[in-house]
């Protein structure tokens, strides 16, 4: 999988890594968004690179990001590994412990908002993120600090979900989304090597925390929870992999990018409450992100 994508999918003035710290000051100046992409580094079959989730996420920050055109916006290094401990059962795999995953996190968004940027909003690509990145959002911003997230997927979900071609529609693991969209941001060699290794295989249906065998699935009738644990004789996917194609990959790439530019620029722009305030007559928001003049 070498050089499977390129390093930035934006202009370098999007980028936070390749700025100076003058131009890093303008930014905060100007009262700009910073969007930090996070993912995981974990095993995705046979057939995908175990930096999928935090290649998705980061490619799809820097695209919308590229797009926003009433505020000004920056994408921060991703986070790129995340808590993927249902992983471990594979080589590959790099988990951070739930703790250390949310400080990394928290120090992150902290070291950004102190320095006077107004609000950052995490761009998560790891379904196994998406908790704790809910949780700690909601005890920075009730401590006074304008800290949101987002999967890159979901605001795009409604136009990018018709377009699936297999028997599992929706977002999975190393699934039929995953897998196109993979394609369409890669080299043509990469893609073929991904479509030549996917050939064939078969939709795989059942949740991974189903032990083989065994159809019944209470946790996702009844709503509940529990990892999906890939262990070691597990084939690695949750989708339908086989159905995923470059050129399919790109329209579903176009819809979710659409979708999430659309969200960052609403999400700058909206006031929104911060902090706890007991008194009803001075209630507390977050410092708001004009649009440009």
């Amino acid at each position: 999988m070498t050089g499977i994508a390129p390093r930035h999918f934006a202009p370098s003035s999007f980028i936070w890594a390749e700025l100076t710290r003058a131009e890093l000051a303008a930014k905060r100046d100007a009262g700009a968004l910073v969007v930090v992409p996070t993912g995981a580094i974990e095993q995705h079959g046979d057939f995908l690179p175990v930096e999928t989730d935090t290649l998705l996420s980061a490619a799809v920050a820097e695209l919308a990001a590229s797009r926003v055109t009433r505020v000004e916006i920056v994408v921060a290094p991703a986070v790129s590994v995340g808590f993927s401990p249902h992983h471990l059962s594979h080589p590959g795999t790099i988990s951070l412990r739930l703790e250390t995953y949310l400080a990394v996190l928290s120090d992150t968004a902290r070291s950004i908002l102190d320095s006077g940027f107004p609000r950052v909003v995490f761009v998560n690509g790891h379904g196994g993120n998406s908790a704790p990145l809910r949780s700690l959002c909601a005890q920075m911003v009730t401590d006074g600090y304008a800290v949101g997230m987002v999967d890159y997927f979901a605001p795009g979900e409604r136009d990018w979900l018709p377009l699936l071609k297999g028997a599992l529609p929706r977002t999975g693991h190393a699934c039929e989304q995953e897998a196109a969209l993979t394609m369409a941001l890669t080299s043509p060699e990469a893609s073929e090597r991904v479509q030549s290794a996917i050939r064939g295989l078969p939709a795989r249906l059942v949740q991974p925390w189903i032990a083989p065998g065994h159809t019944d699935d209470p946790i996702t009738a009844f709503g509940a929870g529990w990892p999906p644990i890939f262990q070691a004789d597990d084939c690695g996917y949750f989708g339908d992999p086989a159905k995923a194609t470059m050129e399919n990959g790109a329209l579903i790439l176009e819809a979710t990018v659409a979708g999430l530019a659309a969200y960052l620029e609403a999400f700058a722009c909206t006031p929104l409450r911060l902090g706890t305030a007991r008194d009803p007559a001075t209630p507390k928001l977050a410092r708001e992100i004009r649009g440009r003049t």
